[in-house]
């Protein structure tokens, strides 16, 4: 089951309408944990006169010579719940932008009034315009909506009335939007070459891997389950570098009940996962408390990084024959239990960002020596891009509901929700 895009049927959902499912159960876990409260105070500290938000150096040392480039920097601070507009009664709710590619995006969006009849938006031209139109869906349904392709999009959708997620369909659209049909998904020993594979929640312990043909809107599933546990599809590996799954190995069963993970893994395909190969770091490194191991960061499958946090510090693993081997890096920094997120540029740095949120107080690195020093940043995006025809798309959740796009993962332009009617 792919993670959950949720609509709401009344005026309070409709006032918190949330991201995908994933992103929820993220933001709530991390806020039973710590049982924080976002002030007024940590707000003026994360935002600066220009809208941009910075990370705190306390070394005072300056950022490295490889730049961002960002045009605006994440948004940081939560977004408020959606108002009406003034006179009209109208509310205009909109998903997370899903990128075919650096001109072609779409979303999911409803207007509330009497109902909450769902719709689809998309941009073919990096959002100075945008079209519109009805997803021939129920109006109570949860709703997931991708891009596979420039003019290509899916929807796994489930009615809130239907007993249980089996009753979920999938839909496709070949021609931006403008026609959908049903889809039944194919299961296969492999998954074709040059396909979209989608992030799913649950991961692909639980639900084996399933990707998209870009051209058709096509699905096909694979038969087998990762042998990994509570395990998470690395999105941000570009389709030739191979298919990378984050995990564990092991668990028991902590105080409280609470089960603790053992056993930091990852696996990697070169075959559409016909075959695995795997590979057991020494210590429990991990990338969020939540779902998978160690964040991964490759751009060709071959030299690869995984990071996360042990203890409390980060620890960046590197390999240069595609994860048959690694090594240790000596770079590293205090983040405490930040989610971690990490990239690898195609101009050969390394991009770690500890928090995603505001309640992280999120702090960003890079390191331009293969991790043997992580240098302090300025905040911005490229630490958790997603590939697409032509550069790079990363969204803005969970605190805002746009996407940087980028042609070199390097300089980064902001695309804001559209302004539907």
């Amino acid at each position: 089951m792919p993670k959950l895009d949720f609509t709401g049927l009344n005026a309070a959902a409709q006032a918190t309408f949330k991201g995908h499912f994933e992103e929820v159960v993220v933001r709530a876990r991390r806020r039973r944990r710590r049982r924080r409260i976002l002030t007024v105070a940590t707000v003026a500290l994360l935002v600066t006169g220009s809208g941009a938000a910075v990370a705190a150096r306390p070394d005072g040392s300056s950022p490295p010579a490889a730049r961002f480039g960002a045009d605006r920097t994440p948004d940081f601070i939560p977004t408020p719940g959606a108002t009406p507009t003034p006179g009209t009664g109208r509310q205009i709710l909109t998903g997370t932008p899903a990128a075919g590619d650096l001109n072609h995006v779409y979303l999911r969006w409803t207007e509330c009034r009497t109902g909450c009849p769902l719709n689809w938006a998309g941009t073919d031209d990096g959002g100075r315009h945008w079209r519109t139109g009805p997803l021939p869906v129920p109006d109570d349904a949860m709703v997931d909506l991708r891009a596979a392709g420039p003019r290509t999009v899916v929807a796994w959708y489930v009615s809130r009335s239907a007993p249980d997620s089996r009753s979920a369909r999938w839909i496709a659209s070949s021609d931006g939007g403008n026609t959908w049909r049903e889809v039944t998904v194919r299961r296969v020993d492999a998954l074709p070459a040059g396909w979209r594979v989608l992030g799913q929640v649950p991961g692909p312990s639980e639900d084996p891997l399933i990707a998209v043909d870009p051209a058709t809107g096509d699905l096909a599933q694979l038969r087998k389950r990762s042998t990994l546990r509570n395990a998470a599809v690395v999105e941000s590996a570009p389709a030739g570098a191979g298919l990378w799954v984050s995990g564990w190995t092991g668990q028991h069963v902590g105080d409280g009940g609470r089960i603790i993970w053992t056993g930091s893994a990852v696996e990697a395909s070169r075959d559409g996962g016909r075959t695995w190969s795997r590979h057991e770091f020494p210590d429990d490194l991990t990338a969020s408390d939540d779902v998978g191991g160690p964040a991964v960061a490759t751009h060709d499958g071959h030299t690869v990084y995984a990071v996360g946090r042990v203890r409390g510090a980060l620890v960046v693993w590197r390999s240069t024959d595609g994860g048959d081997s690694w090594a240790r890096a000596a770079g590293t920094a205090q983040v405490g239990d930040r989610t971690i997120r990490a990239a690898l540029r195609p101009d050969g740095v390394l991009v770690v960002q500890a928090g995603i949120s505001a309640g992280e107080d999120p702090l960003m690195f890079a390191s331009s020596d293969d991790g043997a020093t992580l240098r302090p940043a300025p905040l911005g995006p490229g630490a958790d891009p997603r590939p697409v025809p032509g550069g790079y798309v990363q969204t803005g959740w969970p605190d805002s509901k746009g996407a940087w796009l980028s042609a070199d993962g390097v300089t980064w332009t902001w695309l804001d929700p559209p302004e539907l009617s």
